[in-house]
């Protein structure tokens, strides 16, 4: 899979589409004569991470200095507490300016104060004329550090804030960060550390940028160039969020392989919302907001066409990226996340599972109604694409009998297809019918042969 499919960051140079406006905006503040602390605030999988590294990977702000920039992710820490994150910046900036690192501390005030040392040494010597900190996902510091170690970042920014800087980002702003430490510590007064901050919030792609990153995405994949209307297509259902549409991309892509025509799409818009992580994200989506902002997004899901406070809109528009205007009315971002609040809007939608709630019980019996393309599975109902139908319908006509590969590429698919086409199909109509794919009651794997479908 390329970098521009990836549904990680993009750790490279290809794959990055887009965000000039806020790169320029960041490299303005770095660029000033004493260089601004930023901080980068989106939603998940909205491509803080990749903005970041990017602004790392080209120097931006480095203008005409000796610049000297520190990348530190902090996912990638097994833990967020003090000495854990302390070291970790000590150690970073010593691996980014060449210094030995073969120091053992006891103390947190020990790393820090060997972190100030250093930074001191490396701009007094005029070895560098900035030193820069990007910061990934810094809320994730919530769950370890104190207020205490705010002020120690905030004292380094102050200190040497004619050579020095932070560029963070994170999934909420610095207040509301603050405001929760403060409450956790049982504290009256909080660090002023986020009012050294200028935000910039991290929204949806342009139009443009989206259907560039769509483009992109074909090519790397060695596909045909996408046809405007199903340019028109994705941008509606996954809207112009970059993860949204990379998985709608794929999907796409797959359903080229064995579907043509007008069903296609509809095929695709069905794997999009059958998505696991496409799902996590709308309820992070989703859990994240207020009440009133929940109440807005399920009308709007419900067919509502205005917001009508202007304050909420504007909050939901321009920072969240949840809302958009589409044929001078206002609509979600994306048909994929309407789709998921009607469906699960009155829901426990806590991340608490019980196995009660995911069991499936020896009663299960799967029932398929060809000329609707639906299963039902007692009170659940699922929608197959035509493909997923035949090969179904195929199972249930053999039921008990082993199908194997050649079986099904002969009778479902006919000449010209290959094994993967067979073993992809199948997984993706297990995800669809079986509660837990990975151990399936109806669609059974016969090693070395095929499959066996048993009803129930």
């Amino acid at each position: 899979m390329s970098s521009t499919l990836s549904r990680e960051p993009i750790f490279s140079e290809d794959g990055f589409i887009g965000r000039e406006a806020v790169l320029q905006w960041v490299a303005g503040m770095l660029e000033r004569p004493s260089p601004q602390n930023c901080n980068i605030v989106g939603e998940p999988r909205i491509g803080k991470t990749s903005l970041l590294y990017r602004i790392y990977q080209e120097r931006i702000g480095a203008g005409g200095y000796k610049s000297l920039a520190v990348w530190v992710r902090l996912a990638e820490l097994p833990d967020y507490q003090p000495m854990t994150f302390w070291q970790a910046l000590l150690t970073r900036l010593q691996q980014s300016s060449q210094q030995p690192s073969d120091d053992t501390f006891e103390d947190v005030q020990d790393v820090f104060d060997t972190l100030d040392v250093l930074i001191e040494e490396l701009l007094e010597d005029e070895v560098y004329d900035r030193i820069l900190f990007l910061i990934d996902d810094f809320d994730l510091l919530l769950s370890g550090i104190r207020v205490r170690d705010l002020d120690w970042l905030r004292s380094l920014a102050t200190r040497y804030a004619d050579n020095f800087a932070f560029v963070i980002s994170s999934g909420e702003s610095l207040v509301d960060l603050e405001e929760k430490m403060r409450i956790h510590e049982n504290q009256q007064s909080v660090s002023p550390f986020a009012n050294m901050f200028h935000n910039r919030s991290l929204s949806l792609l342009s139009v443009e940028d989206a259907q560039l990153l769509c483009q992109e995405t074909a090519v790397s994949e060695q596909q045909p160039e996408i046809s405007q209307d199903e340019l028109t297509f994705l941008l509606a259902e996954a809207g112009r969020h970059p993860a949204l549409l990379k998985i709608a991309c794929s999907y796409l892509f797959e359903a080229k392989q064995y579907e043509q025509g007008a069903d296609m799409l509809e095929d695709v818009k069905g794997d999009v919302r059958l998505d696991r992580q496409v799902s996590w994200l709308f309820r992070q989506l989703w859990q994240r907001r207020t009440g009133d902002e929940q109440a807005i997004l399920a009308g709007l899901a419900n067919g509502d066409t205005a917001v009508s406070d202007r304050i909420l809109r504007k909050r939901l528009v321009k920072l969240l990226g949840l809302v958009e205007e589409r044929d001078e009315a206002d609509a979600l971002f994306a048909d994929a996340f309407a789709y998921w609040i009607n469906r699960n809007k009155d829901e426990d939608l806590s991340d608490e599972v019980t196995v009660s709630e995911t069991a499936v019980s020896p009663s299960d019996e799967l029932n398929y109604v060809p000329e609707k393309r639906l299963v039902q599975i007692e009170d659940r109902e699922v929608r197959l694409t035509p493909l997923e139908g035949r090969l179904l319908v195929y199972f249930i006509e053999n039921e008990n009998e082993v199908c194997t590969i050649q079986d099904l590429l002969e009778n479902v698919w006919g000449p010209g297809k290959t094994r993967s086409v067979v073993e992809k199909a199948v997984n993706r109509l297990r995800i669809k019918i079986e509660h837990d794919p990975k151990r399936p009651r109806f669609i059974l794997s016969a090693r070395g042969e095929g499959y066996i479908f048993r009803r129930g």
